[in-house]
């Protein structure tokens, strides 16, 4: 899978931390832009972050390309609703050579694999026989597997990224979206520092693990994993 940053919002951190002085300064923004010293004006919005007013990070919002990552994978990620996505189209976008991507699992155990690549070369060719036949991508592309690579556009807020990245760097999510999930991480940290000092799963960013019985027990591998990003 590749996954790329393609636009953000210019200067997040002082963006949002401006933010956060609007809610409390008694003059408006225009009369203290002037005035404005990273050095200090920045806790603002570490003050803001540590109370859990974080309604100011909406301000500012990411978009990344996904490309090679199946549609399985797609189907869970589209889950998060506060984003806008845009997806490869299999209407538009007749399939000339399936690329698919294999569990790990799947990889790892010689016999399941060749089952595996034979099952989607046969529906692979179907679906070839079926366009062949004249019948429409939308709908010979029915056939198509969820393992099926595609390339998908995402924009999200960055507090909604918090929110994804609480769920979807855990241990427990699915093994190929936690991989989006962690590169996605590494991209932001680097551009909003502050906003994402705490990203990772929930048990970096709130200290404790909400999975309870079920918890993977890596929480410092965890901690130091999202630190080293």
């Amino acid at each position: 899978m590749n996954v790329e940053l393609v636009a953000h919002t210019p200067d997040p951190d002082r963006l949002c931390a401006q933010a956060a002085l609007v809610s409390k300064w008694p003059r408006p923004w225009s009369e203290f832009k002037d005035l404005w010293n990273d050095g200090t004006d920045l806790t603002h919005l570490t003050d803001a972050i540590e109370k859990g007013h974080i309604s100011v990070i909406e301000h500012a919002s990411f978009t990344f390309s996904l490309e090679g990552i199946s549609r399985a994978c797609s189907h869970q990620l589209v889950r998060h609703r506060l984003a806008s996505y845009t997806q490869q189209s299999q209407r538009y976008v007749t399939v000339e050579s399936l690329s698919f991507v294999t569990p790990p699992n799947i990889k790892e155990n010689q016999e399941a694999a060749e089952k595996f690549r034979q099952n989607i070369h046969e529906g692979f060719e179907l679906y070839q026989n079926l366009l062949g036949m004249k019948i429409p991508e939308e709908d010979a592309r029915f056939i198509l597997p969820n393992a099926a690579m595609t390339n998908i556009m995402v924009t999200m807020n960055a507090r909604e990224l918090l929110h994804f990245f609480a769920l979807r760097c855990c241990e427990r999510t699915q093994w190929e979206l936690r991989e989006v999930a962690w590169k996605m991480l590494s991209l932001v940290k680097g551009k909003a520092p502050l906003i994402f000092s705490k990203g990772g799963p929930s048990c970096v960013q709130s200290g404790s693990c909400p999975e309870k019985d079920l918890s993977c027990g890596k929480m410092r591998e965890m901690e130091e994993k999202a630190a080293a990003l």
